[in-house]
């Protein structure tokens, strides 16, 4: 009888490996296609008005700011820089929805790096290690 168990255990542990490592291999196998597209990625927004448009790439950088010639008359310099400010951050807001979408493509949902992309949160990358480690990190009081 315990022969017997242990070639099902054998049997239950083969089944997760596979399972395992066909999951890398489809991560592996869409890095490249991944990475061609977060690099292509671009985001862009307009103001309430239509007159700013601003781009950023994946990561939110800005690459390019289009201003109409009406936008020069229509807003103070103060007033132009705050828009363009306001545009370019949902521009970046946006282009995190982008990348998540994209890294969704081959990575698993409940994964650290998908956790991450979610919440910004360091915590999330480690959290399944945490979680078989038994660790709690320390919460630290932002301020």
């Amino acid at each position: 009888m315990a022969q017997r168990s242990d070639r099902d255990a054998n049997w239950a542990l083969r089944e997760r490996f596979a399972q395992v490592h066909d999951q890398y291999n489809k991560l592996r196998s869409g890095m490249g296609e991944m990475q061609a597209k977060l690099h292509a990625y671009r985001a862009t927004e307009k103001s309430r008005d239509g007159l700013i448009k601003v781009q950023v790439d994946a990561r939110g950088r800005l690459v390019k700011v289009d201003l109409e010639p009406a936008a020069l008359r229509s807003y103070s310099a103060t007033g132009l820089a705050e828009e363009i400010t306001r545009v370019a951050a949902q521009a970046s807001e946006a282009a995190g929805a982008g990348v998540t979408a994209i890294m969704a493509e081959v990575m698993p949902a409940d994964s650290g790096a998908m956790s991450f992309l979610r919440t910004n949160d360091m915590n999330d990358l480690l959290k399944r290690h945490d979680d078989i480690m038994d660790y709690r990190p320390e919460t630290r009081d932002e301020r």
